[in-house]
């Protein structure tokens, strides 16, 4: 689901503080009791621990490392698929990991090992132009 570009766009003027604050207070709508909903919760806890933690630390300079990005971009793919497993209506968790996602892509992204980085891009470019393989 992919929110409105209105949305979007205020989402885009929102400074690193206050989504760091909202990550962290925002209910993931994990609520059932059995063993495999303990374990999304669990693991959407600690998305949104580690989300907190990196979006408390982005000092405004409109970049974002590349391999952050790529991860964040896999992690909430497959949040996506679980929350799609497990038919959980509430979807505000995932909504402000979109709307997240459409803001890091806002970012210029800066590269820690050059090597790596034309690895991905290579992989990345493969999977775009066969149309096939996961992120």
């Amino acid at each position: 689901m992919i929110p409105p570009s209105s949305i979007r766009d205020s989402f885009a003027e929102v400074e690193w503080d206050s989504l760091a604050y909202t990550m962290r207070v925002l209910h993931t709508g994990v609520d059932a009791r059995d063993a495999r909903s303990r374990r999304l919760r669990t693991k959407a806890g600690l998305v949104r621990m580690i989300l907190y933690d990196k979006l408390r630390g982005f000092n405004g300079d409109s970049s974002i490392d590349l391999a952050f990005f790529i991860a964040s971009v896999k992690t909430i793919r497959g949040m996506e698929r679980e929350f799609d497993a497990h038919h959980i209506k509430r979807r505000e968790f995932l909504i402000f990991l979109q709307l997240l996602l459409q803001k890091f892509e806002r970012q210029k992204l800066t590269v820690k090992k050059p090597l790596d980085m034309l690895a991905e891009f290579r992989r990345m470019k493969g999977v775009v132009e066969n149309g096939h393989g996961p992120l």
